[in-house]
């Protein structure tokens, strides 16, 4: 397993350069070896083809010797001269035979016939021995021909052989990065092309099918390193996406959702409220009295006590509750699927916890401590759509700063004087 991981890791064109790299230098001192042997072979070849042209002319030599020694003697020369002359000979003969046989010697000739010292009275001998030994001496050069033949086929079959081996790996090593990395390559970028820029879903769904591809099928080294890059990638624009949704949805003073998210939701929660006949409930809260309290003690502290109000709203909503800062010191809550009577209870405790809550400098205030008034209106009993519930909670929150303050009025509970609430 190891194995197969460390093969997974190593580059394929780092194996086929190392492969074609050992190849060359097989195929450079596989040459050098040829060249050497072959000169050594070829240096034999001439050595015993010398030999044999040597023993050629020797048995010339010697044959001519005693053909001359016999017709001397036949025209009846003086035996002291025909003596002389016959030593003569004998001495070049023998100078011919002693170098002819270091030249065997040193052509390392083997099973060739012993010849007799040559002269003249033995020269038809030496030419029967001179036949064997030229015979033999023709037979060794004509393998040691054939030595050298096998050699230089053995060596062209060695490099056709080694050419092929390094095409089969060549082959095999593009054949596997193919299947490691070009498909695997072709399906992230299948992958990648899924992604929708305007789903943001489709990023972490894009990465999420990359991790199944990861380690369902084999992948190359390289491939694995840009899938987890890209996974990586993804994971970060995921995340900083999420940030940025943050920023987009939420108010920078008080961490609330900001009024733009707000209207989304009360837009789509009201659509869905008249599809499925259900309630959705909004009330809109106002700190009573707050230009007093900013122009008292500034903007500063004024942002401080949104952010305790916003704390506290924050903590009282439900989790599916949309509370958000509508507007300067005026808050909104969203009740999805709500009524009424249970708008009206959550409103109400979280006017009893604000005013209950100790704020800097709130004695200063008219009333000794700081309260907010808070006006509901409920989807589709107060109004006909999303635009209308606005105004209708709005203006019960009027009227509850109208009746003194630090109230909850429902806009069900107004005395309306014009047409049904749902047209005001």
């Amino acid at each position: 397993m190891n194995d197969l991981l460390n093969r997974k890791k190593r580059s394929p064109l780092l194996i086929i350069i190392l492969a074609g790299a050992i190849g060359i230098l097989v195929v450079i001192a596989g040459t050098a070896g040829f060249i050497f042997f072959q000169g050594r072979i070829i240096d034999e070849v001439e050595k015993k083809q010398e030999c044999y042209f040597n023993l050629v002319e020797f048995k010339a030599k010697v044959t001519g010797a005693g053909i001359e020694h016999a017709g001397n003697a036949a025209t009846g020369i003086d035996p002291g001269g025909l003596l002389l002359k016959a030593k003569q000979q004998d001495r070049i003969l023998r100078f011919m035979y002693e170098r002819l046989a270091g030249q065997m010697e040193d052509s390392c000739l083997k099973h060739v016939p012993v010849v007799p010292v040559p002269s003249v009275a033995n020269s038809e001998l030496v030419v029967l021995q001179l036949d064997s030994a030229i015979e033999r001496v023709k037979s060794e050069a004509r393998e040691a021909m054939e030595r050298l033949v096998l050699f230089t086929h053995m060596f062209i079959f060695f490099i056709l052989a080694l050419l092929l081996s390094l095409n089969f790996v060549a082959g095999w090593m593009l054949h596997f990065n193919y299947r490691l990395t070009l498909i695997p390559l072709r399906q992230l970028a299948d992958q990648l092309k899924l992604i929708n820029r305007d789903i943001p879903e489709s990023i972490h769904d894009t990465a999420e099918e990359m991790k199944k591809e990861l380690t369902a099928t084999a992948h190359s080294h390289d491939i694995t390193q840009i899938t987890e890059s890209i996974m990586n990638f993804c994971g970060d624009i995921e995340a900083k996406n999420k940030k940025l949704d943050e920023i987009f949805i939420r108010d920078e003073k008080t961490g609330l959702y900001n009024y733009r998210h707000f209207k989304e939701h009360l837009i789509i929660d009201v659509e869905r409220a008249k599809r499925f006949h259900s309630n959705v409930s909004l009330a809109m809260i106002d700190i009573d009295h707050f230009k007093l309290y900013n122009d008292a003690h500034g903007h500063i502290a004024g942002d401080h006590v949104l952010e305790i109000l916003a704390g506290i709203i924050k903590e009282e909503s439900r989790l599916s509750d949309i509370p958000s800062r509508f507007g300067g010191e005026e808050f909104a809550i969203l009740f999805p699927k709500t009524d009424a009577e249970t708008a009206l209870d959550i409103s109400e405790r979280l006017r009893k916890i604000i005013s209950a809550t100790p704020v800097p400098h709130e004695h200063q205030q008219p009333s000794g401590q700081l309260t907010v008034s808070i006006g509901i209106a409920t989807f589709p009993d107060d109004a006909s759509d999303w635009y209308t519930l606005i105004n209708n909670a709005d203006r019960a929150l009027y009227e509850a700063k109208a009746q003194g303050r630090n109230s909850v009025v429902t806009f069900s509970s107004l005395n309306l004087q014009e047409g049904p609430p749902d047209e005001a």
